[in-house]
């Protein structure tokens, strides 16, 4: 509907996708939606300068927490706004931004982030509980004024697999605990590609434990709280570079890497330790740290005891457990359980596709595929592998599983699907669940 002067003014509303993901995991926290403080800058469409900004506290954000939230009517609106201008809106940076002739380039620089107590200087991680920095933009249309945020940091969380073979006898939630080395120092929240970051000083030659003094526990631990669980590191490309800011190889092993270390407790022997990489066992390379995903650690084997020391744990691959990394976002193009993978192309969270008379309401708009470590390595043939679509009441699927190649995935609007339809595809490979969102456009008799 369009906006006209006598009307009550428009209202941003943010949306937080990621959300979303609950249905694919079931530990989202209502604290990472919620906001403290929220900037909002207008931008000139045409020239790119500042035009005015406005600071909103989280106490007035109405369904603060929620994955949609709508901002009070801001003093600005519309009387100093135009179509095509451009809105960027920021939570949870540090208390006291540079907020006077701010650029779109110098975004970062003026809206810093650092972690969870970074008001008092850098920190490096956040963890459970905590207010998360968030980043969003948008072009001002008075038809549309929705800003979908997304947050600067990546989830990370351990967690025990089902009937998990262990060896040692005494590898369980309660007995483990874990920390984070060599990761980002700190963060950019404006999203940049290459991914911007700040890697650790030069002058600290020894590895960087980024949650010294603190200690982190697995999903299934008695008792184990959010701020417990949960960390969030600051984006990095952990793939190819290490702690320093060097170059290593996305191929091969290197201590320097981003890691984490697994403490187990063994009283009243010694603590024995064992490293976890962020590694890809599909595609054989270690993967970058991404901001807005959440990398979920399972532990699967115990294969033996654990190395006798922190040092010699940390200068060798974890090659005495077994564990898989499951990365959870809408854009996530390669879900793995390290045995097998669903492999899409989609390059949004949410894809758009359109009317068209000339094929018969039948539409592909993503391709996708399985992946096993071999070609000629197959599972069982009763392993699950559907793929579904809701509304059914709007849409059917033609294609209705995956093959080993990368095939359109093809689905039919039925009759009544006419405007615009959300919907969401849903793939499932054996115990791998993939969630891919869409809209329709278009009219359907």
């Amino acid at each position: 509907m369009v906006i006209v002067p006598d009307e009550i003014p428009p209202q941003i509303e943010l949306i937080l996708p990621d959300a979303k993901v609950v249905n694919v995991y079931s530990t989202a926290t209502v604290s990472e939606n919620m906001i403290d403080i929220l900037w909002v800058i207008a931008f000139d469409g045409n020239t790119g300068i500042q035009k005015w900004i406005e600071k909103v506290d989280g106490f007035v954000i109405l369904r603060n927490g929620e994955a949609s939230q709508l901002l009070p009517q801001l003093t600005n609106i519309p009387a100093n706004i135009n179509d095509g201008d451009t809105i960027v809106c920021i939570a949870n940076v540090d208390r006291n931004p540079i907020t006077a002739n701010v650029t779109l380039s110098t975004i970062s620089d003026c809206f810093p982030i650092s972690g969870s107590d970074g008001y008092f200087g850098p920190k490096g991680y956040y963890t459970g509980g905590d207010f998360l920095p968030m980043y969003g933009a948008f072009r001002w249309s008075y038809t549309s004024y929705i800003c979908e945020m997304e947050r600067a940091v990546a989830k990370i969380q351990v967690q025990m697999g089902t009937s998990v073979s262990d060896v040692t006898g005494n590898f369980t939630a309660d007995s483990v605990f874990y920390k984070v080395l060599n990761g980002a120092f700190a963060g950019r929240i404006k999203p940049a590609s290459p991914m911007q970051f700040v890697h650790c000083p030069d002058t600290i030659s020894t590895d960087y434990l980024i949650n010294e003094g603190e200690e982190y526990f697995m999903l299934q631990k008695t008792n184990v709280t959010e701020k417990q669980s949960n960390i969030y590191l600051f984006e990095y490309p952990t793939a190819n570079t290490d702690f320093r800011g060097k170059q290593i190889s996305d191929a091969q092993f290197h201590p320097d890497r981003q890691h984490l270390m697994l403490y187990k407790k063994n009283a009243p022997g010694d603590t024995t330790y064992y490293r976890l990489d962020f590694y890809d066992p599909i595609a054989k390379k270690f993967i970058d740290t991404k901001r807005n995903h959440h990398y979920l650690f399972t532990i699967n084997k115990v294969r033996s005891e654990g190395y006798k020391s922190f040092n010699e744990a940390r200068l060798n691959p974890g090659s005495n457990i077994e564990y898989t990394i499951r990365i959870e976002d809408n854009a996530t193009q390669i879900i793995s359980n390290g045995q097998y993978a669903i492999v899409t192309d989609a390059k949004a969270d949410t894809i758009d596709f359109h009317y068209n008379s000339a094929n018969n309401n039948i539409y592909s708009f993503v391709n996708a595929r399985f992946q096993v470590p071999q070609a000629d390595t197959l599972w069982h043939q009763s392993t699950l592998n559907t793929i579904t679509v809701s509304p059914s009441n709007r849409f059917e699927m033609v294609t209705t599983a995956l093959t080993s190649t990368s095939d359109p995935i093809q689905i039919r609007v039925m009759s009544g699907a006419s405007g615009t339809v959300e919907g969401v595809l849903t793939f499932r490979l054996g115990n791998i669940t993939h969630k891919l969102y869409f809209r329709y456009h278009g009219p359907v008799s």
